[in-house]
């Protein structure tokens, strides 16, 4: 949950406003394959208002994006397995060199 508080930069006023987002995660297989949910601004309340002064002008932009959004993503990893070459012998002859 994030919430922006109304303030005051240079020549702009911003109203406040809040979202909530939430994160959903499993893995699988020895995290060989996982899964997540995500949703954002899931009570679609990020709207917010932004007033400009300049000399006798006075400006007011409501934003209402539509910032709502759901994913699902689907990994998988490739040689996932622990046993990895250890590279014993590798450039036995260049230690000894030197």
């Amino acid at each position: 949950m994030a919430w922006e508080s109304a303030g005051n930069d240079r020549n702009l006023y911003r109203k406040a406003c809040s979202y909530v987002n939430a994160k959903l995660y499993k893995a699988f297989f020895n995290n060989s394959f996982s899964v997540s949910v995500e949703a954002n601004d899931i009570l679609n309340q990020r709207n917010y208002g932004v007033m400009s002064f300049s000399r006798d002008i006075t400006r007011y932009v409501c934003v209402t994006d539509l910032s709502r959004s759901f994913y699902l993503t689907l990994q998988y990893t490739f040689n996932s397995s622990r046993d990895r070459y250890k590279g014993r012998g590798a450039g036995t002859n260049e230690k000894n060199r030197f």
